[in-house]
């Protein structure tokens, strides 16, 4: 009887800890992220395209928002860059390099965000695009 009391008494405590640190994830996932992944012609470059990774959250809980972008040329990484805002409502955005790719090629671009919470929380959402 004592072996069923002490487990009992463990189960008890382990559920007691663990559903409050469960209910601290209630913020993940992000509902007010918006996350994107563009490949389009380069504004500044005739014959180029340019990819832009870019999010943008509304939640009033966010510290900090980050972006993160990964371009492809036939499947061969080319590039990779990251960018990060501590407002809410403003654009997280990164660019690959202008004028280096060429419109006839087969491009992809791969978009992760992150949106931090204070107490070390976050959430992630993705995009990608494609050319060619």
């Amino acid at each position: 009887m004592k072996k069923t009391a002490i487990v009992s008494l463990t189960a008890a405590l382990f559920w007691a800890v663990t559903i409050p640190s469960f209910a601290e994830d209630i913020d993940t996932p992000d509902p007010n992220v918006d996350t994107n992944a563009y490949i389009g012609s380069s504004q500044n470059y005739d014959g180029k395209v340019r990819g832009k990774s870019y999010a943008t959250t509304s939640n009033t809980k966010m510290t900090k928002l980050t972006v993160q972008g990964t371009f492809y040329q036939s499947g061969n990484k080319k590039e990779s860059g990251s960018s990060s805002t501590t407002k809410r409502n403003s654009e997280a955005t990164w660019y690959t390099k202008d004028g280096v790719y060429s419109d006839s090629g087969s491009y992809s671009l791969n978009t992760a965000s992150r949106t931090y919470f204070s107490g070390g929380k976050y959430a992630q959402d993705y995009a990608s695009d494609s050319w060619g």
